[in-house]
């Protein structure tokens, strides 16, 4: 096997395995840092295989998911808005975020207990203000919690900005290359690819999204599940795409689950952007918590899955309703608490892992990317930002 040392003339060179928002962000921000970094990528580093898919990404501070994530949010945000200003693009589309349900439904509890605790900028409203505001229908009961702050990332310009800095930075980004697996020696760490070929470094980290389970030792996979998704694009019909259009990125707190969508935009498909991100009755059934192989994957959309998704149209955005016009399929890589993972590996420090960011992970990746950056130069100890992230010697050994 040829055996390749990544060599620069940083105190630390630096091997990133998967080329995905995570890696990129990690890249960049190590290279900041004076770190020599190359990115080792499966595929081209935009890509809709594994999952940053689907053109776009809602951003949202009004986190459900606890108030540890929204300084990281506001972090990212604040990086993201910058960003776009350098690459003279627009990366973050501030739409505001709509967020209802039943007002004892215990996520829009927390949704509105975060905007509290935390001091953003919200207005919660019964359903009749709603109904008046924009096209959606539901109950009289139900009440909706609206953010100004929140809105969408377009995935493709946040990728090709990101690659833009790293490499600006020194960054390589090698594509069409997998990684076998990651070797450790007394001396170095490294990774073997595809063709046989070694490459050696420092540190290493691994950003590899739905394959990161498999470079795993494996006592540490069993916390990490892999997911299917599907997203669908409907072509409305109704004669109201004006109003289609100036609606906020918007999430239904249902009985059965949470769904989200986008306004009536031309990001990568017209049309408006629908998805499922839980469902509690597809997973008692084990539709939804079946675990997938990513190389395996089916990336066609079931009948069953897209009438799912009809269903929620017709019942609280009708006016959207139409044929669909795309659809496709990504992967969440789950923790059991869907928080994130992110760790050095307990018997290996030179190795750090980012991953399991459960289908919520894409508007964090600046700020990931710095937490990531800390935990391989060694930059301090274990900081209050990092309170949320699940831990891999909590996986398992």
């Amino acid at each position: 096997m040829a055996s390749i040392a990544v060599v620069g003339t940083a105190a630390q060179s630096v091997i990133v395995v998967g080329g995905g928002p995570m890696g990129l962000a990690s890249a960049w921000a190590l290279a900041k840092r004076g770190a020599s970094v190359t990115v080792v990528e499966r595929f081209e580093v935009v890509n809709a295989l594994s999952s940053h898919g689907g053109f776009t990404r809602v951003i949202r501070q009004a986190y459900h998911e606890g108030s540890d994530y929204v300084p990281l949010i506001q972090e990212s945000e604040t990086e993201w808005l910058a960003l776009g200003r350098r690459a003279k693009q627009t990366l973050l589309v501030q739409t505001g975020l709509l967020e209802f349900g039943a007002p004892e439904h215990p996520e829009l509890i927390d949704a509105i207990s975060v905007c509290e605790r935390m001091q953003l900028d919200y207005e919660v409203t019964d359903a009749a203000t709603t109904r008046r505001r924009w096209p959606f229908t539901m109950p009289d009961d139900w009440i909706s919690c609206f953010t100004p702050s929140g809105g969408y990332l377009r995935v493709r310009q946040c990728m090709e900005a990101f690659r833009s800095e790293a490499e600006r930075c020194g960054v390589s980004v090698l594509e069409g290359v997998a990684v076998q697996r990651v070797a450790q020696t007394g001396k170095r760490v490294g990774v073997v690819l595809d063709d046989g070929r070694q490459l050696w470094a420092d540190r290493i980290v691994v950003t590899a999204g739905p394959w990161l389970p498999s470079l795993l030792p494996p006592r540490l996979r069993q916390g990490l599940v892999r997911l299917r998704r599907v997203l669908a694009w409907s072509k409305p019909q109704g004669g109201r795409d004006e109003a289609l259009r100036r609606l906020p990125v918007w999430a239904a707190f249902l009985p059965h689950g949470f769904f989200y969508g986008f306004p009536l935009s031309d990001e990568g498909v017209t049309g408006v952007k629908l998805a499922c991100h839980t469902n509690f009755l597809a997973e008692e059934a084990g539709v939804l918590s079946q675990p997938v192989d990513p190389d395996r994957v089916d990336r066609d959309a079931g009948a069953k899955e897209l009438a799912s998704l009809a269903e929620i149209l017709a019942a609280h955005l009708p006016a959207a309703v139409g044929p669909w016009a795309h659809h496709t399929v990504c992967m969440y890589t789950s923790t059991p608490s869907w928080d994130f993972l992110i760790d050095r590996l307990p018997d290996d420090p030179r190795v750090v892992i980012a991953g399991g960011f459960s289908g919520h992970g894409f508007k964090f990746a600046p700020a990931v990317g710095r937490l990531v950056a800390e935990l391989v130069l060694g930059e301090g100890g274990p900081r209050a930002d990092f309170s949320f992230a699940r831990h891999l010697r909590d996986a398992g050994g």
